[in-house]
């Protein structure tokens, strides 16, 4: 974080971390389009802050879905969901490389930070689903000028808000399985929607935390 960066901190030290996290992830992603590799640094960067950070939304999903009081047969179907989306069948021996490399980075970071067992949602776990539900709502009506997409036309207008909990779950494992991908080397083409929601989410929110706190870039 730059002093220039210290200098416009909300004073509330979680949003403060988010808005760290979600500027860095996206300037990430700016490396991969520009670039087509994360620098030295990005993917422990991934591993250690961005990607638990989703686990945390996830985690508020789960909390949130047993505050609703969701039948146990509909939270059942979505909880499976999100453990059949969280990793794609390895299909090619690329995929099979890029899964034995992605097994070799989990088990580093289980070493760093152990990973919990279930736990009912702790309101930073609400706050950070909160956070996410915002972030996708607001993507699609970001102004054309605070569109960072480096290619076609500067609007995220196309990408669709999540219509229910089973949408707005696909969204944040496509997250992940993007994240992964960039973390392991296998970044997926600029051509590839998920990339460019992908993208489009982390800068969303980085927009979103300058406007929600009257700061500027």
């Amino acid at each position: 974080m730059t002093d220039g960066d210290r200098n416009r901190d909300t004073g509330y030290r979680e949003f403060d971390r988010v808005r760290e996290l979600v500027r860095r992830t996206r300037e990430l992603l700016d490396a991969v389009l520009g670039e087509g590799a994360l620098p030295d640094w990005g993917p422990d960067f991934l591993a250690e802050f961005t990607l638990p950070h989703l686990e945390t939304v996830q985690s508020g999903f789960v909390g949130w879905l047993r505050a609703e009081g969701v039948d146990i047969a509909e939270l059942q179907y979505l909880l499976l969901k999100v453990g059949s989306l969280r990793v794609d069948p390895a299909a090619t021996p690329a995929e099979r490389r890029a899964a034995v490399e992605e097994a070799l980075v989990e088990d580093r970071i289980a070493h760093v930070r152990p990973r919990e067992a279930i736990r009912i949602a702790e309101a930073w776990d609400l706050a950070a689903l909160a956070h996410a539900r915002l972030v996708l709502a607001c993507l699609p009506r970001l102004a054309p000028e605070m569109v960072r997409w480096p290619s076609g036309r500067p609007s995220y207008a196309d990408i669709a808000a999540p219509r229910g909990p089973a949408e707005f779950v696909e969204r944040i494992a496509e997250l992940e399985r993007q994240l992964w991908r960039a973390a392991t080397g296998h970044v997926a083409s600029a051509n590839d929607p998920a990339l460019r929601r992908t993208y489009g989410f982390f800068d969303a929110a980085e927009r979103l935390g300058e406007r929600g706190f009257g700061l500027v870039a």
